[in-house]
Formats: structure tokens, sequence, C-alpha cells
């Protein structure tokens, strides 16, 4: 059989039998633009999809941003004064600018930055920041610690110093209730101190510090009450200290060594005869000084005012001095001289024992600590 009697391909079926060469040339074309038209509308939808995702994912990680950031502003604002590492803060601030200012680029912009390195530097920033707060934190529970301790022992030396002394005994239950919750509320605060909760640090420090106050408030009420009944003059101040100073604390006075003075106040003494010497040519004649509590009672006459009752006198502080050797007359020249000079090297005549005062008695001088002076 020759190649011109083969048969001829079938046509698809589709196209009419009988149809003719133009007729098919112009469906197969036709088909081929039907299929371009899918193909493109189905990349236009590829690509509107793609590009909704991306915008959709910028969107959120700007959301996170921003809410990060304010979170920081927040931690920043509130650690203001709380922080062991003032550095810290100025860091953090830093990189919150920088946010800012990345989030008010245009949005092509904010594509080609990495987001995930600004939020990490962010997190970092603030992470320092609160760890810095903590460390403060710990500080201020330390030293609150400490603040309260100091307030309750001299709460219980003043309770043990008025017991059986008349004060009211009202005003010493509250001191004892007082000083009953110093314990515990430093044992929970020391408790604190091992972790890194701030707020519980934060609320360790009040606690230490409300319960000072309320130590210190009892401890000045039972100062007054005791004061009240037994130093009835008004210059005069009670101390549960007057008689019992540490002996540690005292020092001999050098040209009278039987006499002793508290040894913050030596100096200045020793200064004021150094300079009397210089006039008189003679040292400062010390006829009494530091006085024991025994011996401010032996010495003590409810009927004259002129020793002080026991916890009352200067002299039971190591503060004060009797003067002879001619200062103890008012009007002489050392009298005069001493009125002069003494105050310069820290000691002086109180009120009470000038000529018109309460007990003249030109003998009686005082250190400027003394509370009465």
């Amino acid at each position: 059989m020759t190649l011109t009697n083969a048969a001829r391909p079938a046509e698809p079926s589709d196209v009419k039998a009988g149809s003719t060469a133009r007729e098919r040339r112009e469906e197969k074309r036709r088909r081929r633009r039907t299929t371009r038209a899918v193909v493109v509308a189905t990349l236009v939808v590829v690509l509107a999809m793609g590009a909704g995702g991306l915008a959709w994912r910028l969107v959120s990680e700007t959301d996170d941003l921003a809410a990060q950031n304010a979170v920081a502003t927040e931690l920043l604002a509130s650690s203001d004064g709380k922080v062991a590492e003032q550095t810290t803060r100025v860091a953090l601030s830093a990189q919150i600018g920088e946010v800012d200012s990345l989030l008010a680029e245009p949005i092509l912009t904010r594509l080609t930055i990495g987001k995930a390195d600004v939020r990490a530097s962010l997190g970092a920033a603030s992470d320092a920041v609160q760890a810095s707060m903590v460390e403060f934190a710990r500080s201020e529970v330390t030293t609150a610690r400490k603040g309260l301790a100091t307030a309750g022992n001299l709460g219980e030396e003043v309770y043990a110093a008025t017991k059986g002394k008349g004060a009211d005994a009202a005003v010493r239950a509250r001191l004892r209730a007082a000083l009953d919750t110093v314990t515990a509320v430093d044992v929970a605060a020391n408790s604190s101190l091992s972790g890194t909760d701030l707020a519980e640090l934060e609320q360790a420090a009040l606690d230490l510090s409300a319960n000072r106050s309320v130590v210190t408030v009892a401890t000045q009420a039972l100062y007054d009450a005791q004061d009240a009944v037994t130093c009835p003059a008004p210059d005069q101040v009670w101390d549960p200290d007057s008689g019992a100073v540490p002996k540690s604390e005292l020092a001999p006075i050098p040209w009278s060594p039987t006499n002793l003075v508290r040894a913050d106040v030596l100096d200045g003494l020793i200064a004021l005869d150094a300079a009397y010497s210089k006039v008189f040519g003679e040292h400062l004649t010390i006829n009494s000084s530091y006085r024991t509590y025994d011996e401010q009672k032996a010495l003590y006459n409810p009927s004259s005012p002129i020793a002080a009752p026991p916890g009352c006198s200067n002299h039971g502080l190591g503060l004060a001095v009797d003067i002879g050797g001619g200062v103890e007359t008012f009007g002489t020249e050392q009298y005069n001289w001493l009125k002069t000079h003494a105050k310069a090297h820290g000691w002086v005549h109180p009120a009470f024992a000038e000529p018109d005062g309460r007990v003249p008695e030109p003998w009686h001088w005082e250190s400027v600590l003394a509370r009465a002076s």
C-alpha cells in the first residue's frame, strides 16, 4: 500500500466532521488563548495570596514589636530610681528609641530590617533593667533590715531600762507588742533575699520600714512616758544609757585620770584645757565627770534641785563635768574666760545653770552633744 493511501489521523471530538483546515486552525488558537488565560489567572491568584500572606506577616510582626516596646516603655518608667546600675536604663531608653524609629519607617523599609534581631536587643535591654531592679531591691531590703535591727535594739534597751520605774504600763505594753513582731518580719525579709521576685523584695522592704516606724514611735512614747515620771524639770531628759555607758565608750581625762568623759568629746576638752592653761598657767580643775547609775542614786536628794534624778543627768552620759579652780563662782576671771571660749571647743554652760536659771551652777559645763544643752 502506498503512503498516499494511509488512513488520516482522527480529529479532536469537538471539531465537526467535514470542517475545513482553516476552521481547525482557528479552533486550536482559541484553545491556546483559553489555556493562557487560565494560567495567568492562576498566577495572579497565587501572587495575590503570597502578597497577602506577606502583608499579614508584616502587620503581625509590627504589632508584636510595638506591644513589646510598650511594655519596655512601662518598665523604663517604673524603674526610675529603682535600679542598681543607671546605665541599664540608659541602654533600654536608647533601644526603645530605635524601635520607635523603626516603627515609623515606611513598610518597604521595614521589610529590609530583621525585626527578630531588634526584638532580641529590646528583650535583652529589658532583662538587664529587670535584673538591676532586683539587685536594687535586695540592697533596699538589706538596708531596711539593718535599720529595723537598730530600732529593735534601742527599743529593747528602753523597755528593759524602764522596768519597775513607774512608766505607764500601757505604753510599755505597746512597745513590747511592736518589738515582738521584729523577728517575724526580719525572717520573712531574709527569705525574700534568696529569690528574684521583685514584687516580693519590694514588699519586704516596705514591711521592714513600716515595722521600724512602729517600733521607733513606740520607743519614743516610752521615752517620753519615763521622762515624765523621772525627770520633772523641762531641761532634764531621761536616757536609758544614763549611768550605763560602756567602758569602751569612755576615756580618762589625761590630767585628771580618775575622771571619765565620753571618748568622742575628750579631744574638745583637751583643746579647751590647753587654751585655758596658756592663760592661767594651770589645768582645768575637774571635780566631777561621768557618774554611774548607782552614783546618781547616791547623790540624788528629792528635796534639793542640785543633783538630777537618776537617769536624767548628763553626768550619767559622760557629757558633763564640774569645774573648780575659780570657775565655780560666777563673775570670776576664770568663769568669764570659759564663757567666752568654751563653745569654740565644743563645751557650753547650759541655760538651767546660768545665774537666772533653774539651778544656778557656775561649775557645771556640758558638751554641745548633750541633748539638754
